[in-house]
């Protein structure tokens, strides 16, 4: 494993998967629309769409694959009862992997998934359901969340424990 593959493993080993969910955190719904923001940026980069949720497979969106071996790195995943969840995990394994072996494309795009990678250290969870991402009492309804327009958020942790803190 190369060194970011295995960063990808050691913080997805902390993330305490059958605990998420608990809390309910501001700073969720700012990790969330980053998230989107990120995604909508690297599928109109790549001029590609996804099917209707902004869960996919990196590696097969470029038209490349990664050994098995890669979606087997960290046991914990096997514990994730929701399948969106743990695509996404299996989705950052992919991207670390394709950037350790010096794919350009997945180099440019290597935080791609660090908004959702975040919300999870954090505590959160997210079901998808009748079309709309469910995020604690929050509902962001995915038939059209490719056409939205979001600001950049600002992610890092002094930011987010600000809007967790209300001192925005």
């Amino acid at each position: 494993m190369g060194q970011l593959l295995n960063k990808a493993v050691e913080r997805l080993s902390l993330i305490p998967f059958e605990d998420l969910g608990e809390k309910a955190l501001e700073s969720y719904h700012v990790l969330i629309k980053e998230y989107l923001r990120r995604v909508n940026h690297f599928l109109n980069e790549m001029d590609t769409s996804v099917d209707r949720y902004p869960v996919f497979s990196f590696a097969r969106t470029i038209g490349e694959t990664v050994d098995e071996k890669v979606y087997k790195s960290c046991p914990n995943l096997g514990i994730i009862q929701n399948p969106y969840m743990k695509a996404i995990c299996y989705c950052y394994l992919e991207i670390t992997e394709l950037a350790d072996q010096g794919l350009n494309q997945a180099i440019e795009y290597i935080n791609l998934y660090e908004p959702i990678i975040k919300f999870l250290e954090r505590g959160g969870s997210f079901t998808i359901k009748q079309g709309e991402m469910i995020v604690g009492n929050a509902a962001y309804p995915l038939t059209y969340w490719r056409g939205l327009d979001i600001d950049e958020q600002d992610i890092s942790d002094i930011a987010l424990e600000r809007v967790d803190n209300k001192r925005v």
